[in-house]
């Protein structure tokens, strides 16, 4: 992270002009902004998994590996409260300059700060998630989603991750060489191990799931038997351990038409109607 501040030398002047007035203590919350910089964990992706010179310097020339993650999952504050926000790198040959003006925009303040490098990094491609605090992270095991093989990776190593992933869902594929450029192929598939299948039951997720910061919440038509209780519970149970990484709650409707009033509200006394009539059950 490299960047010139030009705002110090600004309140040198303001307190050589008003030197009755205490500028110091706005002096002192510009120093702590500043050095948050090194309190902060920051946690460097790249959206391009075929380059070959990350491949290079960050895989041992081939004898490494590269994790393909659901971003999503991986930046959920149910799992790390402090995460602050996902920044795409900006390519540039000139140091940004932090002046009065960043003071007022926090998006350009944070910008400067943590989401510019020089232009002979553009081939990384990178994305940056920036976290309160530094230290190890947790995350859903669903986050992980596949695994690159470097070509000259050691057969041990990738039996280590099949045995380590033995009980989720991740594809493995090998990186190599092909007509002046790298290609991949799928090499080895492990899948989780459900308790309840989930394929028995006929229904249909209305809209992708609402997310906030504690939970899930899908709208499901379920066209099964809607007045077998033990069914609803199973399905229930089946399609949590299915679909949801962290709290969720689940509407299950018995029709469709259901869907063009989730958003209405206030509902009026027809609409009510309908929609009590099309709710079969609500799982918090």
């Amino acid at each position: 992270m490299y960047f010139n501040e030009q705002i110090t030398p600004l309140i040198k002047v303001l307190e050589a002009i008003f030197s009755d007035h205490n500028i110091s203590n706005f002096e002192n919350e510009l120093k702590k902004t500043l050095n948050f910089k090194e309190r902060v964990g920051i946690y460097c992706l790249s959206k391009d998994f075929l380059n070959e010179q990350l491949w290079a310097y960050y895989a041992s020339s081939y004898f490494g590996y590269c994790v393909e993650y659901d971003l999503d999952k991986l930046i959920d504050k149910s799992q790390n409260s402090d995460f602050e926000c996902q920044l795409e790198i900006d390519y540039e040959d000139d140091i940004p300059l932090i002046d009065i003006d960043d003071i007022k925009n926090t998006e350009s303040f944070i910008r400067k700060i943590y989401a510019i490098k020089k232009s002979t990094w553009k081939h990384e491609d990178e994305i940056r998630l920036i976290f309160n605090n530094h230290g190890l992270k947790k995350f859903h095991f669903s986050a992980i989603t596949g695994i690159y093989f470097g070509y000259k990776t050691d057969e041990k190593i990738k039996e280590c991750f099949y045995n380590l992933f033995s009980n989720s869902d991740v594809k493995f594929y090998e990186v190599f060489p092909s007509n002046f450029k790298l290609d991949y192929r799928l090499i080895n598939e492990t899948k989780r191990k459900l308790k309840y299948n989930l394929n028995k039951f006929n229904f249909e997720i209305l809209r992708s799931p609402r997310e906030n910061r504690w939970e899930q919440i899908f709208e499901i038509y379920y066209k099964g038997n809607t007045d077998d209780e033990y069914e609803i519970n199973e399905f229930v149970q089946a399609f949590k351990e299915k679909y949801c990484f962290k709290k969720s709650t689940l509407y299950l409707f018995n029709n469709k038409d259901v869907l063009s009033l989730l958003d209405v509200y206030p509902l009026n006394e027809k609409q009510l109607a309908q929609y009590d009539e099309s709710t079969i059950h609500i799982e918090y």
